[in-house]
């Protein structure tokens, strides 16, 4: 066995791991770098997890993309402002009842 692949299993759990992430933990893991705050991120991924389609993840996901661009800290208005489509208001809607939810 080389060092290269005795380091194999080291570089390709990350990976693994990181594509067995459930969809709370990928929401919560977003909205963290987004700027919301760890507690406030968790309790909403957690709710988010649950209440939104494949296709409403996918479009709360595009906007680590922007924020990442941008390098800066997003409210939760904001947020929902950016996911804002007149062809899906129940996203926006989801998103601004969990924000409020997990304020307190």
């Amino acid at each position: 066995m080389t060092a290269r692949t005795a380091l194999l299993p080291l570089i390709a759990l990350p990976l693994l791991l990181s594509a067995c992430a459930t969809p709370a933990q990928r929401i919560t893991k977003n909205l963290t770098e987004l700027g919301v705050s760890p507690r406030q991120a968790q309790c909403m991924g957690d709710r988010l997890g649950q209440r939104l389609s494949v296709g409403q993840l996918l479009r709360l996901q595009e906007l680590t993309n922007i924020r990442m661009e941008k390098l800066q800290r997003m409210s939760i208005r904001q947020i929902a402002d950016k996911l804002t489509d007149d062809k899906d208001p129940g996203l926006v809607a989801e998103f601004l009842r969990a924000g409020i939810g997990c304020a307190f």
